[in-house]
């Protein structure tokens, strides 16, 4: 080997090796439901996915769910009309065929009950006044499911090193909504005072109460 090569190949390992780990950002077009282009967020091996999504989550995610979100009263007449038909209108999915659809919704309504005695606590949540619960607000910490991940059109399975680095994306985005929406919220007297609640929710094939993952909470009196 040439001697004078070798300085040259250390440089080239030693910048590999702070590499190592970071975000990456593919500027690749994708369709944001308005026909705008994002970027297609991708992770190095053994990226920090707490970093990552710390990053996206003001100018990605909550903008995206911000323009996308739908009022929870009329998603779920059209859910309950035909649920392909409310996706392909108002929601997204990963995949066309086979995976659930993913909805942003806007919730406005009354605490009916709440179960805050756990660490997955809950609010059931009536949207149309019937006196019936169409919701049921995640409020943590514990927060179960993958809607926040699966209604990004700028993240997609294959731009992550594999199943276990993408289950921990929909861990740290769940984590940032309770760090950034549920924390600070009062969880005593819930029943009978409004919300107002920009979220995300998966339709499994069950029908209402569906399961509320929130971004931004407000609640008001009674």
């Amino acid at each position: 080997m040439d001697r004078g090569a070798v300085p040259s190949l250390l440089l080239v390992f030693a910048v590999a090796a702070g590499l190592g780990g970071c975000k990456l950002e593919k500027h690749v077009a994708t369709n944001d439901g308005d026909g705008q282009a994002q970027q297609v967020v991708s992770s190095d091996p053994g990226g920090d996915m707490d970093a990552l999504v710390a990053d996206i989550w003001a100018k990605q995610v909550l903008p995206h769910l911000q323009q996308t979100a739908t009022d929870m009263a009329v998603l779920g007449d059209a859910i309950a009309g035909d649920v392909d038909v409310a996706g392909e209108a108002h929601g997204y999915r990963p995949s066309s065929e086979g995976s659930p659809w993913n909805f942003a919704a806007r919730v406005q309504g009354t605490i009916l009950a709440a179960k805050t005695d756990t660490r997955a606590a809950t609010a059931e949540v009536d949207v149309t006044a019937d006196g019936k619960a169409d919701v049921i607000l995640q409020l943590g910490p514990v927060i179960r499911g993958t809607a926040l991940r699966d209604i990004l059109p700028f993240v997609d399975f294959s731009s992550f090193t594999d199943q276990i680095e993408f289950a921990q994306l929909s861990r740290s985005l769940n984590t940032r909504a309770y760090e950034s929406a549920l924390k600070d919220l009062p969880r005593d007297d819930l029943v009978g005072k409004t919300v107002d609640v920009l979220g995300a929710f998966t339709v499994r094939g069950d029908g209402p109460p569906y399961l509320i993952t929130p971004v931004e909470t407000k609640i008001g009196g009674s």
